[in-house]
């Protein structure tokens, strides 16, 4: 697709100025590039027969737009003309004007027949505010908002990709990263933004992000194990509370170190200067300055030699962050003045204690333990190390499923940009499936940031799902009301006798689906892992060969029929979706987290959505 755009202007001068606007810009085909700031701002920021005033090249240009229209190209054909008379699709037969509900399904991500399975361009539908917001200031921090499928991760590629751009900001993509929350998400998102011209961009997911620095930063090799813990051991290591326990742990190492430090050099008072007045610069750099200043001085060599000793065993121990982990989860004193009061707290953190010492046993941490460590190694090295002996100082983050993190994790990021302004957040409440990291919420976000409430971008409009889906989706958040937007079949439910019934409805479901369009993508999606291979080893003896497991790296987009789990799907989009068993046992209404992940299930779907179980619905799909 070379271009996605043309604008027509007629200048108070009296000359025509025409131009395409793309992607990439090429001048022999007069293609501007769309991050190219006020030329490109020509087609978003005006409608036809608007009069315009814009400085372009340091050159005041006025005038009206006398032509502008959106097109959609593939495999180098012009198939699509959007203009102010309507909507114009070619078939077979010609051109035909479509009408409004056609014009919807013709703002879809990827039509009928596509083999493209990635986030979609939605250049041309970019509104004239959220243009202005995502390309205006480099220097702004910027926070989107929205409903399933109203393109919020597509937007925030889109940001990047105009401050990757020429001189549009300082951010250079080899210091840019994309923070996302599952491997499959950064699988798709990877695959996505060399089309938006985003090239040599880290695209991980926080744990492995996290895993990479701590397994340099860590002695040995630390074994994180996911551990079936009780929902208040998860809830107290993600709390707010336990970010400044965790603080409040190092002030202490801190206040001891200072003390032993002024103890033994008080004899020598300018070594003792030199160690005071670094007094605000984090522990471990300190250590290795000031080690350094006692090398070069002039003291006896024994004392010199004794001084030394000292101060490396201080290093080793302060870097000895596993152990500082065990340490403050086994301290149920220190964490009690920072938890908030509770009837079971002490019996609570009595179970914390014991836990701790089985997995110290072991040698084992917890996986919840992660963004613990990480913590404690950016708070001593006064950043994450970069593995040259500085520390991460990141031009721009990008935070995607943001509800999905909890404070520490939050903190972690912050803290890695060179200026909290340098970032993108996006997010969904509606999508938050881990209940027990405690998302900070917006309020605290736009505080943090430093910014106003009414400068968040909202996208309320779903391109990816019908109007039915969405429809049940808003019934399913809570929010029960009819949705305008595409037309598309209803959600089939499908009340199975026995598994084997279940088996066969889904064999002729996406029998039926493949054989009208031998290019969808089909998910069938489990409430856990164990039960996605399950049913993949299940469908074997039905399908034979067309059936595959979409597991973390293991995920392909390519047409075709994919099992796999709700937490794999957060973020991605598939062309028909089956949820297996949405019953009471796997989405049970007392638990916060089930309304939001039978939400996100039934949102990862374009057109076709079959809901199918043994055991009765789950209660979330009729209360609110």
């Amino acid at each position: 697709e070379p271009y996605f755009g043309r604008v027509c202007t007629k200048e108070e001068d009296g000359s025509e100025v025409s131009f395409l606007i793309g992607k990439k810009s090429n001048i022999e085909a007069g293609i501007v590039d769309w991050r190219n700031g006020p030329i490109a701002g020509l087609y978003f920021n005006y409608k036809q027969e608007e009069e315009f005033y814009e400085v372009i090249n340091e050159r005041e240009r006025a005038g009206y737009i006398q032509l502008r229209r959106s097109y959609q190209i593939e495999n180098g054909q012009l198939v699509q003309i959007d203009a102010p008379e309507g909507m114009f699709r070619r078939n077979e037969a010609g051109w035909e004007k479509l009408d409004v509900e056609d014009e919807i399904v013709a703002h879809r991500s990827r039509g009928m027949g596509s083999k493209e399975k990635r986030l979609p361009n939605i250049l041309s539908l970019i509104t004239k505010d959220q243009f202005e917001l995502v390309t205006s200031n480099p220097e702004h921090p910027v926070i989107i908002q929205g409903s399933a499928g109203s393109g919020k991760t597509t937007v925030a590629l889109h940001r990047l990709a105009w401050l990757l751009h020429e001189e549009n900001s300082f951010a250079q993509a080899k210091n840019t990263r994309v923070v996302v929350m599952n491997k499959s998400l950064q699988i798709y998102v990877c695959a996505t933004l060399p089309s938006m011209g985003i090239e040599g961009v880290e695209t991980s997911t926080f744990n492995g992000w996290a895993l990479s620095i701590i397994r340099k930063a860590v002695r040995g090799r630390p074994f994180f194990k996911f551990l079936n813990v009780p929902s208040f051991v998860e809830e107290i290591k993600f709390s707010e509370e336990i970010l400044k326990a965790l603080e409040g742990w190092v002030e202490k190492q801190n206040c001891a170190l200072d003390a032993q430090v002024k103890e033994i050099f008080k004899k020598w008072p300018g070594l003792l200067k030199s160690w005071t007045k670094t007094n605000n610069t984090a522990v471990l750099p300190r250590l290795k300055d000031f080690a350094h200043d006692v090398k070069e001085s002039s003291l006896p060599k024994y004392d010199k030699d004794q001084c030394l000793a000292f101060l490396n065993r201080k290093s080793f121990d302060m870097e000895d962050y596993v152990q500082d982990v065990y340490k403050l989860l086994h301290d149920s004193g220190h964490l009690k003045g920072y938890l908030p009061p509770n009837p079971k707290l002490d019996s609570h953190l009595d179970y914390l204690k014991r836990l701790t010492e089985k997995n110290r046993a072991k040698n084992n941490l917890d996986y919840f333990d992660m963004s613990l460590v990480l913590r404690l190694i950016q708070l001593k090295n006064g950043g994450l190390p970069d593995g040259t002996g500085g520390v991460t100082s990141l031009d721009h983050l990008v935070i995607d499923e943001a509800q999905d993190f909890g404070p520490v994790e939050f903190a972690i990021m912050m803290s890695a940009v060179s200026d909290k302004r340098q970032i993108t957040i996006v997010g969904d409440v509606a999508q938050k499936i881990l209940s027990a990291r405690k998302f900070i919420g917006w309020n605290k976000v736009v505080e943090n940031l430093g910014m106003e409430e009414d400068s968040i971008i909202r996208l309320e409009v779903s391109f990816r799902c019908t109007a039915p889906i969405m429809t049940l989706a808003h019934k399913v958040a809570g929010d029960p009301k009819k949705v305008e937007g595409r037309a598309g079949p209803d959600p089939e439910w499908h009340k199975a006798e026995d598994r084997e019934s279940l088996l066969e409805k889904l064999v002729d479901w996406t029998h039926s689906l493949v054989k009208a369009d031998p290019y969808k993508l089909i998910a069938l999606i489990c409430r856990y892992p164990k039960q996605a291979m399950e049913l993949k080893e299940e469908l074997k003896e039905y399908l034979p060969g067309e059936v595959r497991l979409g597991h973390r790296d293991q995920f392909s987009f390519e047409p075709g029929i994919m099992v796999t789990n709700i937490h794999q799907v957060k973020g991605l989009e598939f062309d028909s979706v089956a949820l297996i068993e949405p019953d009471e046992e796997n989405y049970p209404i007392r638990r916060e987290e089930s309304r939001n992940m039978i939400y996100v299930g039934i949102t990862r779907t374009q057109d076709d959505l079959l809901l199918t179980t043994v055991k009765p619905f789950s209660r979330v799909f009729f209360y609110n």
